[in-house]
């Protein structure tokens, strides 16, 4: 007998072999547009800003630190944008190892992200290879949270991005001005931490930057353990009405981190839950990486406090654990020092295989990092 089908069924009229061969012209007809219209659609450059909204279908024609320069669909003029409200620059058809780069940094895998921006370096146009090089450096600062031994290869590929770009005062330069102190105060070096950003101060790269120098200033007086001049830096910047969001955040948990060195332990979780967790604004609200930290110093605070109670205890472990899990994807230091001083407090608190459970966590996902050497 033979089996019946869409083409010889003989039940199937006219109208219905009609309808399905229209069916088929419209999926034939979608594989081959639809291609073509992400392809149109990923040839648009994405210019991301704070405290406002992004432009998300434009080409960008040129990006220094003092502003971008664009063009909108079909309108020859070209846009400006200043640079101080720009984060970050999207661009089109970049390279599979720029594109692979940024997933992987947004997942908080640091050695993927390295070794794609690395490749993406010697691909693509002067504004590509510029962001390559630079989130190439900015990979490597972060792996070194987990790996302090990649401190300095981070400052190594900082200093190459600045020696080739910043002459042509490309977009990236006071970022990358800011990790490369990042990346000497935590390897140590202090004096070359302040020199690093000493062009920031001047005020040449604009408002910005001067801030971030200063904030920059205050990390190194909260790492020597400069308790009051610290705070009194943050409180600077924190208060300053031209600060951006990242800015105040930053201020605002150095001000609670020195709060902290000098055992203000109930004021410093005053101060970190009034202005970062249970703050009304919404772009703070929505910053996951300073929201980590503020668990961070209220687990320990808390912890601080309880004089021994259980109850208390329990809660503080649950602020760390909770801290530990909203860094896990944007703040190795944050998540290894959440790790060991969950790790820790199981101990006090005489549970055992916890603690080896969060050690093994963090000699995990943070082998070399300080606190795993602890």
């Amino acid at each position: 007998m033979m089996e019946r089908t869409l083409v010889n069924d003989p039940i199937l009229t006219v109208a219905d072999r009609a309808v399905r061969q229209l069916m088929k012209f419209c999926m034939m007809a979608c594989l081959i547009l639809l291609p073509a219209f992400f392809a149109g659609a990923l040839q648009a450059d994405q210019i991301i800003v704070s405290g406002g909204r992004n432009y998300e279908d434009v080409t960008i024609t040129n990006a220094s630190y003092e502003q971008v320069q664009f063009r909108l669909p079909g309108v020859s003029t070209a846009q400006k944008v200043n640079a101080d409200k720009v984060e970050k620059l999207i661009f089109s058809r970049e390279s599979s190892s720029l594109t692979r780069g940024r997933g992987a940094f947004e997942q908080g895998d640091w050695e993927t992200a390295a070794s794609s921006f690395k490749a993406a370096t010697t691909m693509g146009d002067a504004l590509k290879k510029s962001s390559a090089m630079y989130m190439h450096g900015l990979a490597l600062l972060r792996w070194g949270d987990v790996e302090s031994a990649k401190y300095a290869t981070a400052v190594s590929a900082l200093k190459a991005y600045l020696a080739e770009f910043e002459s042509d005062k490309d977009f990236y330069v006071p970022h990358a001005r800011m990790a490369l102190s990042e990346a000497y105060r935590k390897a140590g070096d202090f004096s070359e931490a302040e020199s690093a950003v000493s062009s920031l101060a001047s005020g040449s790269m604009g408002k910005r930057w001067v801030l971030g120098a200063r904030l920059s200033k205050a990390r190194s007086l909260l790492s020597q353990e400069k308790w009051q001049q610290a705070r009194e830096e943050f409180s600077s910047v924190s208060n300053d009405s031209s600060a951006s969001t990242d800015q105040i955040c930053s201020a605002w948990i150095g001000y609670a981190s020195g709060q902290q060195g000098q055992k203000q332990w109930k004021q410093a979780a005053d101060t970190i839950r009034q202005q970062i967790l249970e703050s009304r604004n919404k772009e703070i609200a929505a910053y996951t990486s300073a929201r980590a930290h503020g668990w961070l110093i209220w687990a320990r605070s808390t912890e601080e406090q309880a004089g021994g109670d259980a109850s208390k205890l329990e809660w503080a472990m649950i602020r760390y654990l909770r801290a530990a899990v909203m860094a896990s994807t944007g703040n190795g230091e944050v998540l290894a020092e959440s790790l060991y001083r969950a790790k820790e407090l199981a101990k006090k608190q005489g549970d055992s295989d916890r603690a080896e459970s969060l050690n093994q966590r963090l000699k995990q996902v943070a082998p070399d990092s300080r606190w795993s050497n602890k």
